[in-house]
């Protein structure tokens, strides 16, 4: 039994069957007629304020009740530490998450010795309306989200897409795990990097920003759940185009240095590990841009196509030439030996 000055209002729960069920939880609410005889009202308005305050919290109590149990109802799996929700009723999806789950956090216990140390829920969502409701300020056009080190939400509505996703939230639950403080770049990279998810416009976005000289800094990422779509997709290209040209000078052996927690931050790491600064780090990548994106400007810039058009006609030209005179010599050599072999001795 509850004591007299508590208030109950229900709360959602899960029960054994996997499914939600309603309960009353105790609370320190003090009734409100009992708030009201504290203010010294007179007795007929502290009645009429006392029906107008239960009919709204009837209200709101109803409501919140529906809204609870409509916004968890689907299935859970639980196995050890790790816990998986879905809002659908597809058991298969649970099963192989859960397969999916071990098998990532062992590759990526491989690149980076990174462990999972703690407990993790993960919650798969295929109702845009049910995100919403769990997480209010998830971007738009992003396809999962981190938002503590024990809780990821998958909500791509591409079951082909998924996977990728969850390799790529998995990464970020290690990393926090971990106690690790990570420049957003590098944090994004490493995530995409082991989700292997490349992007054809992430491409040409980065290529575009390579040719009107408005690449992003690396240090400006750190806002890129803030972003529009298009920039973030921008942002998300020059994190993974940053990580691996890391990759390409220093090797995955930085990695493990790099994503070691201790007194030192994460530029004093890369520094000590790799003798140069993270300055000197970005001004080389953002000149490798430049060199790997040069050829994009015949494509992106067709009017150099056309002023280079009347050497080129040329040039084919004079090689159609070249090659028509190369067979005609031909030719007459193979004839000549011919009429050659024909003569009488």
């Amino acid at each position: 039994m509850l004591p007299e000055n508590y208030y109950t209002r229900p709360r959602a729960t899960f029960n054994s069957d996997l499914h939600i069920k309603q309960c009353a939880c105790p609370s320190m609410w003090i009734p409100p007629e009992r708030r009201l005889r504290a203010l010294n009202f007179p007795a007929f308005i502290s009645r009429i304020l006392i029906c107008f305050l239960w009919v709204i919290s009837i209200t709101t109590t109803n409501g919140f009740a529906q809204e609870q149990s409509e916004t968890l109802h689907g299935l859970m799996l639980q196995q050890g530490s790790l816990t998986l929700v879905t809002d659908s009723q597809d058991t298969s999806l649970l099963r192989q998450a859960a397969d999916q789950v071990e098998k990532i956090t062992e590759d990526i216990y491989v690149l980076t010795r990174l462990r999972r140390s703690d407990s993790l829920t993960i919650y798969f969502l295929n109702n845009l309306h049910q995100v919403r409701k769990f997480i209010p300020t998830a971007p738009t056009w992003s396809g999962g989200l981190t938002t503590d080190p024990n809780t990821l939400y998958v909500y791509d509505s591409d079951p082909v897409e998924w996977l990728a996703t969850l390799r790529h939230e998995l990464t970020h639950v290690l990393v926090a795990q971990n106690n690790l403080t990570l420049p957003v770049w590098f944090n994004e990279g490493l995530a995409q990097y082991v989700a292997g998810k490349w992007s054809w416009s992430g491409y040409l976005a980065l290529g575009n920003a390579v040719l009107r000289s408005d690449v992003i800094p690396l240090s400006d990422l750190d806002m890129v759940l803030t972003y529009s779509r298009q920039k973030a997709e921008l942002g998300y290209a020059e994190s993974l185009g940053a990580f691996k040209y890391m990759l390409e000078r220093q090797g995955r052996s930085i990695l493990p240095i790099l994503l070691t927690s201790d007194d030192r931050t994460f530029k004093e790491r890369y520094q000590a590990a790799s003798q140069e600064t993270l300055l000197d780090f970005e001004i080389g990548w953002r000149e490798d841009l430049s060199r790997s994106y040069a050829f994009y400007k015949l494509v992106k810039f067709p009017d150099i196509l056309w002023l280079a058009m009347p050497f080129i006609v040329l040039i084919g030209y004079f090689l159609m030439r070249w090659r028509n005179r190369k067979k005609i010599r031909q030719w007459e050599i193979e004839e000549g030996w011919e009429l050659h072999r024909g003569e009488p001795d």
